[in-house]
């Protein structure tokens, strides 16, 4: 008896695409493997470890979900999030979310969600916005412990949102359409940078009279040259000025 084919596969309730699910699955048993060896460093906490470990079945049910399309895909976002603080629970530990590390690596997890979001579905340029947000959340953590002369500042955020912008104008297929992300990008980069300057200006305000020490070593070599150059202009001596004829 020949077997009837559905024509609408994907209305079927079970018809889910589990791909993506089932190499999460192995990457979160190959985690969780390394971590039982030692491997991995965690946290010696019994609780943050369960925790975390509920944390990633929770994100990879969600992930479970997205494989029927339509609307549910957009379950990849709490599964981004859910997956990242069990990562984050089961390494760094429950009580450690404050700090620079785990709030680094939180923010990189957050940013590769809504990234995801985008290669997903790539008219949903809005994504990059916030991934580009996050993922410069993390460098301002970085650059913050790292670099006393920016400090907290965030100038890593407004650079790469400023980023993100350039990415959704290169990123576009109808390029002209989407000038005004160009504009946009330009604009915030340069504020940007000029948020960097004006504080290495303010950092840098008390070397203010190298200044003098600048014009005072230009000031000799000025004169060196214009001395020089005079010295060069000058009539060569045996010869009678000019208009006076030879006796």
């Amino acid at each position: 008896m020949r077997r009837l084919v559905d024509p609408h596969p994907r209305d079927r309730f079970l018809f889910w695409r589990t791909d993506f699910v089932g190499v999460a699955m192995m990457v979160s048993g190959a985690l969780l493997l390394a971590v039982n060896f030692g491997v991995l460093p965690a946290t010696t906490f019994v609780l943050a470890r369960v925790l975390g470990i509920l944390f990633i079945v929770g994100g990879l049910a969600f992930l479970f979900f997205t494989g029927a399309g339509g609307w549910l895909a957009w379950f990849v976002i709490p599964a981004g999030v859910l997956l990242t603080i069990g990562v984050v629970t089961l390494v760094r530990g429950a009580g450690m979310f404050m700090s620079p590390v785990t709030a680094g690596l939180t923010a990189s997890g957050f940013g590769l969600t809504f990234l995801s979001v985008f290669l997903a579905r790539r008219n949903q340029w809005w994504a990059l916005i916030p991934a580009g947000a996050f993922v410069g959340t993390a460098a301002w953590v970085v650059v913050g412990a790292t670099f006393p002369v920016v400090g907290w500042h965030p100038v890593p955020v407004v650079f790469f949102v400023g980023l993100s912008f350039f990415i959704i104008y290169l990123s576009a297929i109808q390029k002209q359409q989407m000038r005004w992300s160009l504009l946009a990008g330009s604009l915030v980069v340069v504020a940007s940078a000029l948020y960097l300057l004006g504080l290495l200006l303010v950092r840098w305000l008390a070397l203010w009279p190298i200044l003098f020490v600048l014009a005072g070593l230009c000031l000799p070599a000025a004169v060196l040259l214009a001395e020089r150059r005079t010295g060069s202009r000058a009539p060569r001596g045996g010869g009678p000025p000019a208009g006076i004829a030879r006796p």
